[in-house]
């Protein structure tokens, strides 16, 4: 789990390199095109506009699971 303060992606080039690094993760399953301020679907079926947010983390917990134990991480 990841807190800290959101803010809204806007800027073109970001989004754009954004946009691409999805499409090749998620081997072309989520494709945004890149509108004013967000992204837009490319499929003609989805409505409305896809926004896009950036987290700053303050505090970082990772949940532990078998022989690895949970702990925390605040970035200084």
């Amino acid at each position: 789990m990841v807190e800290g303060q959101a803010q809204r992606v806007t800027d073109r080039a970001t989004l754009e390199r954004l946009a691409a690094a999805w499409a090749t993760k998620w081997n072309g399953q989520w494709r945004f095109e890149v509108a004013d301020g967000g992204f837009a679907h490319r499929d003609a079926d989805a409505d409305g506009p896809v926004l896009v947010f950036a987290v700053k983390p303050t505090k970082v917990l990772a949940f532990g699971k078998g022989e690895f134990s949970h702990t925390r991480y605040r970035p200084s």
